[in-house]
Formats: structure tokens, sequence, C-alpha cells
């Protein structure tokens, strides 16, 4: 199946590095570089894209909600996870770095076009020790935005996963030997750390923590 993709333009070289790629890559139609996310609407019949390759880190804010059928694909110099956590709460259907090889790209365009979610390795584990793999020298983040799994407790994780499968707060409570009561506390508690309000953010930052879901980058 061919994946419409468009790539919102930055001026950088590595994005025009990513043009070329995706010109030439099988499988994909290119239909475009767009200059912002807010225009990924067709300007032909038959262009409107799938799979956007932005990179947003530094910008504006993100667009709170994006068009249901759009699938934004983050490649970004920013691999604080503050940046990852900000767009996953905005609906990103993956994050990659900038420096990602080709193949890289290409996966992550395949598995998000498929309406799955794709984290590259190395942000995975810089969300799984709560660690930033930016540069010593880059400021810190402010008090009050912690990266996301810092203060996110083995109980809570446990939780987590089990609300990114489904399970009602009852549900959970039974597999844990805990009164749903308890369970809505732990929840409340995962949303406030997380700055996620509600199930799909908790299930898409589940995924990127590799909790559930098998299409992650290996």
């Amino acid at each position: 199946m061919d994946y419409t993709v468009a790539v919102v333009d930055d001026r950088s070289v590595t994005f025009r590095g990513v043009v070329e790629v995706l010109r030439e890559a099988a499988g994909i139609r290119f239909v475009g570089v767009i200059p912002t996310l807010g225009e990924c609407g067709p300007r032909v019949p038959g262009s409107e894209p799938t799979v956007v390759v932005a990179d947003p880190f530094p910008g504006p804010p993100l667009p709170r909600m994006l068009p249901g059928h759009l699938r934004l694909l983050v490649m970004s110099t920013s691999q604080h996870p503050d940046d990852v956590q900000t767009a996953l709460r905005h609906g990103a259907g993956g994050y990659i770095r900038k420096e990602s090889d080709v193949e890289t790209l290409l996966r992550a365009i395949d598995v998000v076009a498929s309406g799955d979610f794709y984290l590259d390795g190395g942000l995975r584990a810089a969300f799984a020790t709560g660690s930033s793999p930016v540069d010593p020298g880059q400021a810190a983040a402010p008090p009050g935005q912690a990266p996301l799994t810092r203060a996110l407790t083995p109980r809570e994780r446990e939780v987590l996963r089990l609300v990114a499968g489904g399970l009602t707060h009852k549900q959970i409570g039974t597999r844990l030997g805990l009164s749903k009561t308890t369970v809505d506390t732990y929840v409340h508690r995962i949303r406030q750390k997380t700055g996620t309000p509600n199930k799909a953010g908790l299930t898409r930052i589940a995924m990127g923590l590799q909790l559930t879901g098998p299409a992650l980058a290996r």
C-alpha cells in the first residue's frame, strides 16, 4: 500500500535530504512540502497526506487537534523527554531523532501510517530511565516539568500498562488485588505526573515506554 507523505519545511539541510529520500522511496507517494502543520489539507484532489514529517521544536505550540486522518511523525533535533511528552500529548504517532538513518525514517513512516506508535531506541531508553540524551549544556527543564517517567513508581507503571491494555479500573483492581478507589487514585496520580488528561494519551505514553504494543522500535 502506498502512503501519502508530506514534510513541513523547517529550512534545514536535514529536511531537504528527507524530501529527496521520500521522492525516491518505494511505497511512498510524496505530496509536497507544506509551511506549517496547520496547512495539511489537500492543495489538489488526492494530495492530502496520510503522514506528515515535521520538527515542531522550537516553534509555536503544536495544534491541539490534528485532522483525524492525519498521522504526525516528529523528526527532531530535540531529544528532551519534555518535548517527546508534549508531542505525545498532542497526538503524534511517532518521534525519531533528526540524525536517524534512512531505514529508521522509512520504518517509522510505515508504522505510523499503519496506525501504530513508533519511538526510536535511543529516545525509548531515555524514557525508561527518566534521563535525557541531550547535551549536558542544555538548560534543565523548569521546576514542575520533570521528564515523563521520573516520578512514576513501579505500581503506577503497572497500572498504566493495564489501562493501556483496555482494562477498566474495576478489572485492574481485581487483577492487582486493589479496590477500585485505589486504582482511581493511581490513575489520577499518573495523569497529574504525565500531564495527560485522557486514556488515549495514557495509551500513547505506555507505548512510548514499551509497556504495551508490538510496534515499537527495536
